[in-house]
């Protein structure tokens, strides 16, 4: 065996077994059951070790492995064309800074339109949560809670500005009641008890100095208009919403029932809110505080309108148990040097006064502040569980949305399908291949064994090269597989057809082998090279199905090169290295 052979012996031995060592990982995979995944939920320890298992191993797409499809429609109303498109690609850039700290393998992020980013998730496991650290803004604020006396002539301009529509509201369903009751007398009646009730909560309201009753005063509790509580609501249509006791949590004395939180928020997210406060604005508080006896009450703040620092100054933000909850969960967050410097300032300006932290328009905690806080640092503590901190910190860590996003569409590919597609194909795959086989064996006899190793081997290094590389297989991909095995199959043919014409010629069994090769591998480099320019065509211009077909395609190309022009060249020449030999199987 001459000093070349002896070469591409040794590289094609090394390769095969740096491909079977690669391959490993993914073969235990696979033997991992189904029982053990389940237990692994409830087992850390079981759950890392399958984790780190994946990770090596040959990572699938959404059609295979099951996940999430989801299409995100950005806001960009109000913006101009070149700051919608500045926004659709702030927004891909942050989705993608999410995606790769949640911890999905091989996300796919694209824009779609004008206005659209479809994103798909390959094996995800908790999709809610996936919607919720895609979808959530995460603008985080620190604002100076508002004094309690300026809480009055706030909620006065409040009431104001809704008072209007919800008089008229109110006298439509009076109509509407006095109709239904069919009878005039009837109907009279009806006006003239609510008529009554709205005179008396008028004569109430006017010689009243505060408008709110104790937290124990039931208000808006009766779905019909004849009561006074309802007369009131209609005279303070925010306020009367509200409830009030002084005291109770020094950041706030307002609160309100969680039943009617909804129409609460809907009141304060009205525009034209902001320009009746200017320069204040109240908030809700993200959970709601139980008051015992099923009574939840959601604190309200007035705060400041304009944040004194933005989540734009965070270095860091980590989850971490709260020491002083036991069973919850905070966020510890650390600021750059400008972000230190105001956070220092400011906390020592207003020592004694409360400071709202706002995540979204609702206002995680509102601590007061003890004394000048020089570090640059904090938490945000909350009823957080560990994967609420978690998530809500790698929000923070990637940066908030520039603009609110909404999920247009959503499908999940279920693990099922996922199973069924990887079944499916790889049973194309094999009968196929089997096919192939039993057909090369016959034709060429023993050329034709070391033609079917030859592909045996191109789909062991192929297959390698994606655990390797991180590459995804999808079912487009398994196409391109067996695509590869054809092309690699034409151009063995390709060679042992040389190989026979040489014999024709009367030239020795090694000459022959010789010239075949030499004479196959301009044709066969210039029909894989081709191919492989129309495969790296599709893998930088193409998406989706298209960019897994490109992928394995692309590779299978210089694997069965390699395989026909190397592999099956050493045992070739290792066969027929007897000078003397007079035949040969082919």
């Amino acid at each position: 065996m001459n000093r070349s052979l002896q070469i591409k012996a040794g590289l094609t031995i090394v390769i095969l077994l740096f491909s079977l060592y690669g391959l490993l990982p993914t073969f235990k995979a696979l033997s991992v059951s189904k029982a053990d995944r389940e237990a692994a939920v409830e087992n850390h320890d079981l759950a890392a070790e399958i984790a780190e298992i994946d990770a090596n191993a040959i990572k699938r797409g959404l059609d295979l492995k099951g996940g999430m499809y989801l299409v995100l429609e950005v806001d960009q109303e109000g913006m101009n064309q070149s700051e919608a498109e500045d926004a659709l690609m702030r927004v891909k850039e942050i989705l993608y800074n999410r995606i790769d700290k949640f911890g999905v393998s091989e996300p796919e992020i694209t824009t779609f339109g004008s206005s659209r980013i479809v994103v798909k998730l390959p094996g995800l496991q908790d999709p809610e949560r996936a919607k919720n650290l895609l979808g959530q803004t995460a603008r985080l604020e620190f604002r100076m809670v508002r004094p309690d006396a300026e809480i009055q002539p706030a909620l006065e301009k409040m009431d104001q500005l809704f008072l209007a529509e919800a008089t008229e509201a109110v006298e439509e369903t009076v109509d509407e009641m006095a109709a239904e009751a069919g009878d005039p007398e009837v109907a009279a009646e009806v006006t003239e008890d609510v008529d009554a009730a709205l005179e008396e909560a008028e004569a109430e309201a006017d010689s009243a100095t505060n408008p709110f009753g104790e937290l124990d005063d039931p208000l808006a509790t009766d779905d019909s208009l004849a009561g006074a509580d309802e007369a009131f609501l209609l005279e303070h249509p925010f306020s009367g919403l509200l409830l009030a006791q002084p005291g109770v949590i020094g950041s706030t004395p307002l609160f309100v029932r969680e039943e009617n939180v909804a129409r609460v928020q809907a009141m304060l997210d009205d525009p034209r809110v902001a320009r009746k406060l200017r320069t204040s604005e109240f908030q809700l508080e993200m959970e709601p505080m139980d008051f015992g006896q099923g009574q939840q009450l959601r604190p309200v703040y007035l705060v400041e309108t304009k944040p004194i620092l933005t989540g734009d100054q965070l270095t860091d933000a980590i989850s971490t148990a709260n020491p002083e909850r036991p069973g919850l969960w905070q966020v510890n967050f650390s600021l750059n040097s400008r972000g230190a410097r105001t956070f220092a300032k400011v906390t020592g300006e207003n020592v004694g006064r409360f400071l709202a932290i706002s995540l979204d328009g609702r206002i995680s905690s509102a601590p007061v502040i003890q004394g000048k806080i020089p570090s640059g640092s904090g938490s945000i503590s909350g009823s957080f569980t560990n994967n609420e901190a978690s998530d809500l910190a790698l929000l923070l860590r990637a940066g908030a949305l520039p603009t609110d996003v909404y999920i247009a569409e959503e499908r999940t590919v279920g693990p099922s399908l996922g199973s069924d597609s990887i079944r499916m194909g790889v049973n194309a795959a094999l009968y196929g291949s089997l096919m192939v086989i039993i057909f090369i064996l016959i034709y060429y006899r023993m050329s034709g064994l070391v033609t079917v190793l030859a592909l045996l081997s191109n789909i062991i290094i192929l297959m390698a090269v994606l655990a390797q590389f991180d590459l995804v297989l999808t079912l487009p991909g398994i196409a391109g597989i067996i695509l590869t095995v054809g092309m690699a199959v034409d151009a063995n043919v390709l060679i042992n057809e040389r190989i026979r014409e040489e014999l024709r010629k009367d030239k020795t069994i090694r000459a022959s082998v010789q010239s075949g090769y030499a004479n196959a591998t301009r044709t066969i480099v210039d029909a894989n090279v081709t191919t492989l320019i129309a495969g790296a065509i599709l893998l930088w211009f193409g998406t989706g199905p298209i960019k897994g077909f490109a992928v394995t395609l692309s590779i299978g190309i210089l694997t069965s090169m390699f395989t026909a022009l190397v592999m099956t060249r050493v045992l070739m020449e290792f066969l027929t290295r007897n000078q003397g030999q007079k035949k040969m199987s082919i």
